[in-house]
């Protein structure tokens, strides 16, 4: 770990005797559940002047370490490189001999070099509701509510204009998939009620915006949310799901705030489809966990117990020490955590708990997971730009590095598709077992896979563009083809918990948003 510290910066005029100090652990990636951004420089500033500058470690971490000599106050920070944009956050509050974490985004650029460390100035009004009758004053970047309230959001630009505006209360926002739920606007000002359902206490409320080139400013406020003490004969120990963890490491990232094109070879047909199974990384990865439980109104303890207001989420990274990171409204039966602290081969933990105003009840184990390695895959027959091919050629593949796991053996799952280059996009073929032909994939536990084109390991070929089966027992002679995996999936699953291994997966079987085949192989078939 990077650790940064000054000796002696005090936030007064005078020298105490005795000087205490906070703690800033920030981890920094280039997207939400993606690649850490190493040799980052972070700049904190405390009443306009820099106090402390640092740098990412390999893990995109750095820590400071901050001597102070008040109990609380905001510090803000600028992280920037070169070719990349620039994120700031203003107003993060400190507390005197505590350290607090802090999880961010540095993207790349997608217009142009930025000059300034102010992107963009925000500033934001509070009333009591949506007729802006009654303001609601901040008194040291805090506000003391006991009820909804309504916001009012305006946003200048220095160099690009606006592209998102988010707010959440109680973690940062992003994209939808991995932050929600939150308020997302493409314009200011932007406007809306938030809901403080599910929180009390102090809670962090985040008002972030993005410009057209990506750079990122926060403003953190603080709600003081005041609610009447509740009593609770009957809380819902929640009940888990099984599995309940699910861990995606997949290739291809999703920088999760672009609009992802996905090149199709083709289109598989509707007709009786079926995928057969229930559904801090490497650069250009995605590494994140999911995590569901049951809703109380869902379970079989609902006629029997109080309905919660939210949910509280827990991690643990040995088993025994949880934190929490995470709190969802009622209604909400899963969160997926894309923190850069999770790691291959790093077994997770997590708990669950209902929530009724300030109390929690008994938080539930829902059981641990191993996130898995990423493997690949070498392709020896046919090769790419191999001629003279058989008509009844041998589809041979194997995988590189396989990947392993304490809770299980891995169980590779591959689909294999043939395209008939002459006729363009009409001819794909691909294998379905006996009955109707559908879409269909082979499970093992192999890491080298080989058969005839006449002899599959299951089922027969179809061609997908009639929705028939193939009607031959070869390819034709002197023709072009190509063939590759669009499906290639390690899993390893235990009772409470999937880890995915995704090299491809191009018709969504596991993975929300598909993963491109890496490579098809051409060849070229002779007279034989």
């Amino acid at each position: 770990m990077l650790v940064i510290s000054l000796v002696f910066v005090f936030f007064s005029g005078c020298v105490p005797f005795g000087v205490s100090s906070t703690g800033l652990k920030l981890y920094v990636t280039d997207y939400n559940s993606g690649y850490v951004v190493s040799g980052a420089t972070v700049k904190v500033y405390y009443e306009g002047t820099k106090i402390m500058e640092g740098t990412t470690n390999d893990k995109g971490l750095v820590f400071f370490n901050i001597p102070t000599n008040v109990d609380s106050g905001y510090i803000d920070f600028v992280i920037s490189k070169e070719g990349y944009a620039v994120s700031r956050f203003n107003n993060v509050k400190f507390e005197m001999e505590k350290t607090f974490t802090i999880e961010t985004q540095l993207r790349k650029p997608s217009v142009g070099k930025t000059t300034t460390e102010i992107p963009a100035e925000i500033n934001v009004k509070f009333y009591e509701d949506s007729s802006k009758a009654t303001e609601l004053i901040l008194n040291d970047n805090e506000l003391t509510v006991n009820d909804d309230i309504y916001y009012e959001v305006k946003v200048n630009t220095s160099e690009y204009d606006v592209k998102y505006i988010y707010v959440k209360l109680g973690s940062i926002p992003g994209a939808g998939f991995l932050t929600n739920p939150r308020a997302i606007f493409y314009e200011s000002p932007a406007e809306g009620t938030l809901s403080i359902s599910g929180f009390t206490g102090i809670t962090p409320l985040y008002i972030v915006t993005f410009d057209q080139n990506e750079n990122m400013v926060v403003n953190v406020y603080y709600l003081n949310i005041k609610k009447e003490e509740v009593s609770v004969e009957n809380p819902y120990e929640v009940e888990k799901e099984d599995p309940s963890i699910f861990a995606y490491t997949r290739r291809g990232g999703v920088a999760f705030y672009n609009n992802p094109i996905k090149i199709d070879k083709k289109v598989v047909p509707d007709f009786e489809r079926s995928s057969g199974i229930e559904a801090a990384p490497m650069k250009d990865t995605n590494l994140w966990v999911e995590i569901n439980w049951v809703l109380w109104k869902d379970s079989t303890a609902s006629l029997t117990t109080d309905e919660p207001e939210a949910y509280v989420i827990y991690r643990s990274f040995d088993g025994e020490t949880f934190e929490e990171i995470a709190t969802v409204p009622e209604g909400y039966n899963y969160y997926r955590d894309k923190s850069p602290q999770l790691e291959v081969g790093k077994e997770v933990w997590y708990k669950v708990a209902a929530k009724y105003s300030n109390f929690v009840a008994t938080p539930t184990l829902l059981g641990s997971v191993i996130p898995l390695d990423l493997f690949e895959i070498k392709y020896l027959n046919p090769t790419d730009g191999a001629t003279n091919v058989s008509i009844n050629p041998v589809f041979a593949w194997e995988v590189i590095n396989p990947v392993t796991s304490e809770e299980g053996t891995p169980l590779y799952y591959f689909d294999i598709w043939l395209y008939d280059n002459t006729v363009n996009e009409l001819g794909y073929y691909s294998l379905s077992v006996p009955g109707y032909p559908y879409y269909s994939f082979l499970a093992t536990s192999a890491t080298a896979v080989a058969f005839e084109f006449n002899n599959p390991p299951f089922g027969w070929w179809v061609d997908f563009a009639l929705g028939d089966w193939y009607q031959y027992d070869s390819l034709q002679k002197n023709k072009t083809y190509e063939w590759g995996n669009e499906l290639a999936v390690a899993i390893v699953a235990d009772e409470d918990s999937e880890a995915y291994s995704i090299y491809a997966d191009q018709n969504n079987v596991i993975d929300p948003f598909g993963v491109e085949a890496e490579i098809y192989n051409t060849f070229t078939t002779g007279e034989n």
